[in-house]
């Protein structure tokens, strides 16, 4: 299949914006037209109303166009950015309530979040213990997808983001709770939080998303905002499983004769978040195949 070429993207980007902006305008310029070409025959003009067949025609295709770009979400390439700039790179995704909920799990509706929440809760609680008692991190929270389920099962939840656009989401979302914390990181690490003082850290989708030594950066801050004997649990696209090598051969190859997106997934060994797990002091550190997830746990020693 031919690759769009960046123009036509930034075209169809540009269009699919102002669709979303003015919503009205597609279902208007049809009922306008169609109320033109009625007109038009009744007062036997067939002039007028060859063209007001032929508006009618074009403007119940921008309808139906707009109907489907309302329900699809158009990413930007951010091409002026650098990987590194997230919190630049995510106030750019996250640029509305629907695009933030779309980049931080690929689900656009609330019905639909939760139900992908409900995944990860269970695969945290399998993998790395989920209690009442504890104080719980999570690194990269998004819009408080997994925190809002979360929340309920332990004395406290506290998800961290370096997007404000994503914070603004999760702070309507989880409104009312009163054992959530949301905290904006200044940057690649967890500076603004506490020494010893989570029983639980976890971050997934993300790693995908970071440079490799930011990944290893958030590792070894777990390390310290964790107390002892607490547990972290990290995970990224399987390189080495078949499904997620599918997606990155995919991707490799629609991309050969494009410029990456900052934002564009990269995938994880085993091997490499384990390293990053035992260099940072971790102890019992397992991995654990999800497909096509890799799944790293371990625990601080206490």
């Amino acid at each position: 299949m031919a690759q769009e070429s960046p123009p036509l993207r930034r075209l169809r980007f540009r269009a699919s914006a102002f669709i979303r902006k003015h919503r009205w305008l597609p279902a208007a310029g049809t009922l306008a037209s169609a109320a033109g070409l009625t007109l038009a025959i009744l007062r036997h003009r067939d002039a007028w109303a060859a063209l007001g067949a032929a508006f009618v025609l074009l403007t119940s295709y921008l309808w139906g166009y707009s109907s489907r770009a309302l329900n699809r979400v158009e990413w930007p390439m951010l091409r002026h950015l650098e990987r590194n700039q997230y919190a630049e790179v995510w106030d750019a995704l996250a640029a509305s309530p629907i695009h933030a909920r779309a980049a931080s799990s690929g689900k656009q509706d609330e019905p639909e979040l939760r139900r992908s929440a409900a995944a990860v809760h269970d695969r945290l609680a399998e993998l790395a213990g989920i209690h009442g008692e504890d104080d719980i991190l999570e690194i990269g929270c998004g819009v408080g997808r997994i925190g809002l389920g979360l929340a309920l099962r332990c004395r406290s939840w506290t998800g961290a983001d370096i997007s404000e656009n994503m914070l603004a989401v999760a702070r309507g979302r989880l409104r009312g709770l009163r054992n959530v914390r949301l905290v904006r990181l200044s940057g690649a690490g967890l500076e603004e939080l506490a020494t010893n003082s989570f029983d639980l850290v976890y971050c997934t989708n993300v790693f995908a998303h970071l440079d490799e030594m930011d990944r290893w950066r958030y590792v070894l801050e777990a390390f310290r905002v964790l107390r002892p004997g607490g547990r972290l649990l990290i995970d990224n696209i399987d390189l080495e499983s078949d499904a997620g090598w599918k997606r990155f051969a995919e991707r490799a190859s629609a991309a050969q004769q494009l410029e990456r997106a900052p934002y564009e997934p990269r995938p994880s060994t085993s091997g490499e978040l384990t390293t990053y797990a035992k260099r940072a002091g971790f102890e019992e550190v397992r991995a654990h195949r999800r497909a096509p997830l890799v799944v790293v746990t371990g625990a601080k020693a206490g």
